[in-house]
């Protein structure tokens, strides 16, 4: 896919009153050196100017008028842009304005092991002269999909209950289905002991699959699947985070004085009854309730995505026909009976 805006050429009939630019600011230079008139030129087509179009036109005129002149040439008149072939741009800031909608059915930008979906934009000055070789840069474009306005997968949340072989009853809630790089995952557990059971430590992890089509899909490889870990609490060590942002706080039980309930709550690290349980003491004959705790769970941004070696990044999700990546989040309780 391809697609040309020629900002400016001097065959058009508006190359004689001016760059063709949205904005031009021109640099100020030693005396002696600085040729135009005016230092700023705003041009008449752009739809922010305030100036009227006589005064658009003579700002135009001041532009193109204030240029050094070679020899035989004048000030007052001298031969048109189209019949040179060229302009004079001095040195300054030119700005074009443009946009360009992508079709919805192309892929994102895509940058793993075995496959590349990559734009750029491409600028090319042609300047005059036999010996003056042409400019041209290039500059990459990141394309990202994100979800719709309204879409559930940003409201609608992941519910699990289940039992640990009925001596541990457990309810998870994450709270959506899809999460921006850089975000943060707020997560909920309710863990409700129906035994004597130890909960020793909670990890979440993310987990990434990358799969690759080719041959109209008759030919099919898979990664292998890479796991990161993103959280840990431990109940005999304040949680860890593999990013800075994560944060948790216990909202009832989990072995918490009464007197420190409130900073608990609020995401204090207090002083647990039982340093070897995250359910709290639940030895003697003590009927201790459910313990809740609540994770926000921060995922890596693409600053920190870039700092790590290349087989330990993520990739955002992609169902390009070619490339597809898929993540889980993954929670791990390691419990004793």
């Amino acid at each position: 896919m391809s697609h040309t805006w020629p900002f400016f050429n001097a065959q058009f009939p508006t190359a004689e009153a001016g760059p063709c630019a949205d904005h031009v600011e021109m640099f100020k230079g030693p005396p002696g050196t600085a040729p135009a008139a005016s230092n700023f030129y705003r041009s008449p087509n752009t739809s922010t100017t305030n100036l009227s179009t006589k005064d658009a036109r003579k700002l135009s005129l001041q532009v193109n008028q204030s240029r050094s002149f070679g020899k035989g040439e004048s000030s007052s008149a001298g031969p048109s842009v189209a019949s040179k072939g060229y302009r004079t741009f001095y040195p300054g800031d030119y700005v074009y304005n443009f946009e360009l909608p992508l079709d919805c059915r192309l892929p994102e930008t895509i940058d793993v092991e075995l496959g590349t979906v990559k734009y750029e934009l491409e600028a090319t000055v042609e300047r005059a002269g036999a010996f003056k070789a042409n400019l041209l840069g290039t500059k990459e474009v990141t394309i990202i999909r994100a979800p719709a306005e309204g879409s559930l997968e940003q409201v609608e949340p992941i519910a699990i209950s289940r039992n640990w072989e009925d001596q541990l009853h457990y309810d998870i809630v994450i709270s959506g289905k899809s999460f921006p790089l850089g975000a943060q995952v707020p997560i909920a557990f309710k863990l409700t002991p129906l035994a004597k059971v130890q909960c020793h430590r909670i990890k979440v992890l993310i987990t990434e699959n990358i799969e690759y089509f080719c041959n109209n899909k008759r030919v099919h490889r898979m990664e292998p699947t890479r796991k990161v870990q993103l959280f840990e609490k431990r109940s005999d060590a304040p949680p860890s985070s593999a990013f800075p942002g994560s944060t948790m706080r216990v909202t009832a039980g989990g072995g918490v004085p009464y007197d420190a309930r409130v900073r608990a709550a609020n995401g204090e690290q207090v002083q647990t009854q039982d340093s070897t349980n995250l359910l709290g003491d639940l030895t003697g004959d003590n009927n201790v309730g459910p313990t809740e705790m609540e994770f926000s769970v921060q995922l890596p941004n693409c600053a920190a995505m870039r700092e790590r070696e290349r087989i330990s990044r993520l990739h955002f999700d992609t169902t390009y026909q070619n490339i597809q990546v898929h993540h889980w989040i993954k929670v791990s309780k390691r419990r004793t009976g």
